[in-house]
């Protein structure tokens, strides 16, 4: 099986985001646990988001094993081979399906609908895999007509998904990556990762600025400009208990400094990665009860209902942070968690591979899904067929 992962997005570790690394994790056990040929391409001119070619000094953090390629399109070996190409959508994208000829392409992200109307001329079978819930019903419609196959990264995503499409997705979790060699620091920060409004900031600063004897650690993940990172640096001015850091490529030296991560996310999430990355190193949770959030946390954190009541989260974060008993047992239900089945990279790259290859059919969409799909042009009509239902 020849799967080619394909986005106007630059691949791992050009971009770093969470649906980048999900797919890296995802590939890189396709590969080697499981047989498959893979790559991964993206846009060398894609400037919606900032992402940068890593710096020698953080290829070992990062897993690259080598580099190739020329200046205008750099190729890392990843365990698999992953470029960004210029003139993506003017041919570079043609010219990788025609150089790789892949069975599968996987789309995802920034241009997918592009990706897989490119695959399909080239006789590739498609798969969209869906990350988040941002997309308008219309281009939903449009981009997931070009997949062959369909996933999402969680059931609370697939539920929304087949109300748009009528159409019921495989669900995928993320592949997070586990690092159960670093140790949480029970003595040590209250860390956020990825300081921007949709993640909770405004939250995140008020739990600060109430807690001004406890010390606390906000991460760079989405790279910011030094604009937004200058913004950042003035709101903490008022804060001197927030100390701020960079991104880093080798996120286990974060993780060893914190002993309770907060994900305070104001949209839907996809899933939450960062959440069972932090509990695989003992690190207690707590969670907006927001999107995928409470399929990543699982029964190994707290799930905040009322995510802008910063009353319930200094209640929450009381309750674990009130003796090392306390917090020792909920770092405990953290591990436990992220040990489970459910979450292992080489399952749900198994699971991939079954969709990639056929083996696994999409389920029957439910009466109430299709209904939703077909109201979709009167909203006050289809609320009615939106009632939420378990998704198998």
């Amino acid at each position: 099986m020849r799967i080619l992962y394909a986005s106007e997005r630059p691949p791992y570790p050009f971009f770093l985001g969470g649906a980048a690394r999900c797919a890296h994790r995802l590939l890189l056990s396709l590969a080697r646990d499981h047989g498959a040929s893979v790559a991964a391409v993206g846009s060398a001119g894609y400037d919606a988001t900032p992402w940068a070619v890593p710096p020698a000094a953080e290829h070992a953090a990062l897993g690259v094993l080598g580099v190739g390629g020329s200046a205008q399109a750099p190729e890392l070996d990843c365990g698999y081979p992953v470029q960004v190409l210029p003139g993506f959508a003017e041919g570079g994208l043609a010219d990788a399906l025609h150089r790789f000829a892949p069975d599968v392409v996987w789309a995802q992200l920034d241009g997918a609908q592009q990706v897989l109307g490119c695959a399909r001329a080239h006789g590739a079978a498609t798969l969209l895999y869906v990350h988040d819930a941002e997309d308008a019903p219309a281009q939903l419609r449009a981009t997931a007509a070009l997949a062959d196959h369909l996933v999402c990264s969680s059931a609370f995503l697939a539920a929304k998904v087949q109300r748009v499409l009528g159409r019921r997705p495989h669900v995928v979790h993320p592949a997070s990556d586990w690092y159960f060699g670093t140790a949480a620091d029970p003595h040590g920060a209250i860390t956020m990762i990825n300081p921007h409004a949709v993640k909770g900031l405004d939250t995140f600063l008020q739990i600060a600025a109430r807690l001004p004897q406890q010390r606390f650690l906000l991460v760079e993940s989405w790279l910011l400009d030094d604009a937004a990172w200058a913004r950042l640096q003035q709101r903490l001015a008022a804060l001197p208990n927030v100390t701020l850091s960079r991104r880093v490529a080798d996120v286990r030296s974060i993780y060893a400094q914190t002993r309770l991560l907060l994900v305070p996310s104001v949209w839907e999430e996809g899933f939450g990665m960062v959440a069972v990355e932090a509990q695989s190193c003992g690190i207690p949770v707590i969670a907006s009860a927001r999107g995928g959030l409470p399929e990543a946390v699982g029964d190994g954190g707290v799930l905040i209902a009322d995510h802008l009541d910063v009353d319930r989260w200094l209640a929450a974060m009381a309750d674990v942070l009130r003796s090392d008993t306390s917090w020792q047992a909920a770092s405990q239900r953290a591990l436990m968690r992220a040990r489970s089945a459910e979450l292992s990279p080489r399952e749900l790259a198994s699971r991939m591979l079954a969709i990639c290859e056929g083996r696994l059919r999409e389920p029957v969409p439910t009466w109430r899904a299709r209904l939703a799909s077909r109201l979709g042009r009167w909203p006050a009509l289809q609320r009615l067929a939106e009632r939420p239902e378990a998704v198998q």
